[in-house]
């Protein structure tokens, strides 16, 4: 399915929301959260901090009202499974409590090839027959929620021009690259790629995988929660490399660890088109691009070497800006709003998710090219 669902044409398209954003005479939609509602709140609503955000605060409506309870199973209008979190179809409700004119959605920020937890006994084709929308990472979702969007800016903003001398100033000099990283399997692409750039660059790698601890991890007081690993923001380049080689699988790796940062993203996993799609032009380094790591660091330091150069990678600021919208990191996540804005813009004509190993999985991952280290 490539076609757009209307909020997808809406959001990636620029296309015009069909009706007037006041809300007020609307219909009220109930969204249910089943059974993990605790754990999308603290995150989608709470933002990982003691206090609750208006999930609908900058929304283009707000005629929806979240519940978590499971006695609004027969009255609400869209009910959202988490299966990051569901262990098994066993944890969905019975089919015969099931109302007819409900929207049923499956909720996945990971990618296909970790749609579960670990300790889920689960199979993507357990699932097939129950969802009639997709809320996930991918521009085609009934419901897309990205890691974050590049949007175009109105007018030129010439103040945001970077200062070289000021940028590299508060940058280290002696280490120009970092990733956080906690999946540290042998079999990983990415850390065998990593171990490639190391012969011949210093590379500072935090989380569980590398020799730098990032501070606030220590203090980490929600279990789910990704910490800021705050040490990154004074390096120049960033390893926004992905745990999974999956189309348009573009994390906060890369929205929250370079951009925010003011780092220049070196990005591999999402793929090389999508990147292009959703990326600010000229605003990152593909991996791709380089026929072996060793041709990547001779890039890197010569790049390091000539300022203006460096600067080509900061123009986009002009024309466009980057947002998160995950909720981690206290980022304000725009789930609920997408969701809201799904049942008043999308057709809610009867549709079923028949094949869902076809829909989620299916040539959506590649493996990735081996590299050559001569």
């Amino acid at each position: 399915q490539t076609k757009l669902s209307k909020l997808g044409e809406i959001l990636f398209l620029e296309e015009e929301p069909p009706l007037n954003p006041d809300s007020d005479g609307l219909e009220e939609y109930t969204i249910l959260i089943w059974k993990y509602g605790r754990e999308l709140k603290k995150r989608h609503v709470m933002r990982f901090t003691e206090r609750s955000y208006d999930p609908f605060e900058n929304c283009s409506v707000k005629n929806c009202v979240v519940r978590y309870k499971k006695s609004y199973i027969s009255s609400a209008d869209l009910v959202i499974f988490d299966l990051n979190h569901i262990k098994g179809t066993n944890e969905l409700p019975l089919k015969s409590v099931r109302n007819p004119n409900q929207i049923w959605a499956f909720l996945s920020d990971r990618s296909p090839l970790r749609t579960f937890s670990a300790s889920a006994s689960a199979d993507i084709s357990d699932f097939d027959d129950i969802f009639n929308w997709s809320m996930t990472y991918r521009m085609n979702s009934d419901i897309p929620v990205p890691y974050g969007q590049t949007l175009l800016l109105r007018h030129r903003q010439k103040h945001l021009e970077i200062d070289y001398e000021e940028w590299n100033k508060s940058k280290h000099q002696n280490i120009l690259l970092a990733i956080v990283m906690s999946d540290c399997r042998k079999t990983s692409y990415r850390l065998n790629y990593i171990k490639e750039l190391q012969k011949h660059l210093k590379i500072d790698i935090y989380g569980n995988c590398g020799n730098k601890r990032c501070k606030a991890y220590a203090e980490n007081i929600f279990p789910d929660e990704l910490i800021d690993c705050e040490e990154t923001i004074k390096y120049k380049f960033y390893l926004a490399f992905e745990n999974s080689n999956c189309d348009e699988f573009i994390t906060e790796q890369v929205w929250w660890y370079a951009y925010s940062k003011n780092a220049i993203p070196i990005v591999m996993g999402g793929s090389k088109k999508y990147y292009e799609q959703l990326l600010p032009p000229h605003s990152y380094i593909n991996t791709e691009k380089f026929a072996r790591p060793r041709d990547l660091v001779n890039y890197i330091v010569y790049l390091n070497n000539t300022p203006s150069d460096i600067l080509q990678y900061f123009v986009w600021k002009k024309y466009f800006k980057v947002v998160n919208e995950h909720g981690y990191f206290h980022t304000a996540s725009q789930h609920y709003c997408r969701a809201c804005e799904a049942l008043n813009y999308n057709n809610k004509d009867e549709k079923t998710i028949h094949d869902m190993e076809d829909y989620w999985v299916e040539g959506k991952c590649h493996s990735s090219s081996i590299f050559d280290l001569e």
